[in-house]
C-alpha cells in the first residue's frame, strides 16, 4: 500500500512540474546555449533635452552610445566620431585626486566625467568622457564651465576600454546648458570665402580621408580657416605652435607644430595665434589617426594685431 501511494505521489509531482513553463533552458545564470531566453531590462527612457541648447542631427544618446561600445572588442574604437548627448552625473574622482592633477588642468584644460542618459542619474548606463575638453578641443578655462547636473553634447570616438565605454582620442564638448560655458566659449564668429587657390577646412579634412591613415599629402595647400582653440599655453622651445582651426564651426583640423610666416620662422609670442583670428595656413594635410592635421608648415596671413 505504502509503495503505491509513493509511486502515485511521484506521477502527480511529474505532471504538476511538466505543467510549468521552464523559461530557461539551463539553470538560472547558466544561458549560453539559448540566450534569447534571458530577459531584457529596458533602460529608462532619457531625460528630454532642455530648451536652448544646439544639437546636431542624429546625435546619440548615452545608451546609444554604449551599445555601440559593447559591439566593440575590448580596446578596439570606432573610426567615425559621434555627437553624444547626456547629463553630468560624476566625475572621475580617481583621476582628480591624484596630487597633480591641478597643474595639469591649468596646462591642459580637460577633466574626467561619467554622463548619464537621464539627469537623476538612474539606469546603470554610463558613457566616460577621458580628458574632456572646451568647445572644438579648446582647454577648460576652469572648473565652472563644467559642472554636476550640466546637460552636454560632445563629439568623440567611441572606445570600449576593457569594458569601460568611454571617448577614445579628442573629446571635445559641442554645447552645453551652462551658462558660463556659453560665455566662456561664444558661437563660431564665421569664416571669409577661401579664395582662389585656397581651400576649407572640410575640404582639407575631405582631403585627408582620402589619404589613409597615417599618409602625408606630398603638396602643400593653403587653407582658409579661423583658429577655435589653441593646444598650447606656453610657447615651446622650437618656435612653433599647435591650434585648431575651422570653416565652419563643425568640421575642425588640428594644426600641428607650424611656424610664424614661413617654414621654420618661429613664434616669438603665444599672442600671436589667438582665437578668433582669421588665417591661412600653408601646409601638408596629415591623416593622423583619422584627424586631419595640416602640418610642416606655417601661417601664411593672420588677422591678429601680434601677428
Amino acid at each position: 500500500m505504502k509503495k503505491s501511494i509513493l509511486v502515485l505521489t511521484a506521477l502527480v509531482t511529474m505532471l504538476f512540474f511538466s505543467c510549468k513553463e521552464d523559461s530557461y533552458l539551463n539553470a538560472p545564470g547558466d544561458n549560453s546555449q539559448n540566450t534569447e531566453t534571458i530577459p531584457e531590462i529596458a533602460d529608462p527612457d532619457p531625460t528630454p533635452d532642455p530648451e536652448g541648447v544646439k544639437i546636431p542631427e542624429g546625435t546619440l544618446n548615452v545608451n546609444e552610445a554604449v551599445k555601440i561600445g559593447k559591439k566593440l572588442a575590448a580596446g578596439q574604437s570606432t573610426e567615425e566620431e559621434y555627437y553624444i548627448k547626456g547629463w553630468v552625473r560624476r566625475f572621475d574622482e580617481t583621476q582628480r585626486s591624484k596630487p597633480d592633477f591641478e597643474d595639469k588642468f591649468k596646462q591642459y584644460g580637460n577633466d574626467y566625467v561619467y554622463l548619464s542618459a537621464r539627469q537623476d542619474g538612474k539606469g546603470s548606463k554610463e558613457f566616460y568622457c577621458y580628458r574632456i575638453l572646451g568647445k572644438n578641443g579648446a582647454p577648460l578655462p576652469d572648473h565652472d564651465a563644467l559642472q554636476l547636473g550640466d546637460f552636454v553634447v560632445v563629439k568623440c570616438k567611441i572606445q570600449n576600454y576593457n569594458g569601460i565605454y568611454e571617448s577614445s582620442g579628442t573629446c571635445g564638448t559641442y554645447s552645453s546648458n551652462n551658462p558660463h560655458f556659453n560665455e566662456v566659449f561664444p558661437p563660431f564668429p564665421g569664416c571669409p570665402v577661401p579664395g582662389e587657390g585656397e581651400i576649407s577646412v572640410n575640404q582639407a579634412k575631405e582631403i585627408s580621408d582620402n589619404l589613409g591613415v597615417g599618409k602625408t599629402s606630398t603638396e602643400s595647400y593653403k587653407i582658409r580657416a579661423v583658429v577655435v582653440s589653441v593646444s598650447d599655453k606656453t610657447l615651446s622651445s622650437y618656435g612653433n605652435m599647435t591650434f585648431n582651426i575651422s570653416s565652419d564651426g563643425e568640421v575642425v583640423a588640428t594644426c600641428y607644430r607650424l611656424f610664424y610666416k614661413s617654414a621654420n620662422n618661429k613664434f616669438t609670442s603665444i599672442d600671436q595665434v589667438q582665437v578668433g583670428d582669421t588665417v591661412l595656413v600653408n601646409a601638408k594635410i596629415q591623416n593622423y589617426n583619422g584627424t586631419c592635421e595640416p602640418v610642416q608648415g606655417y601661417i601664411e596671413e593672420s588677422t591678429n594685431k601680434n601677428f
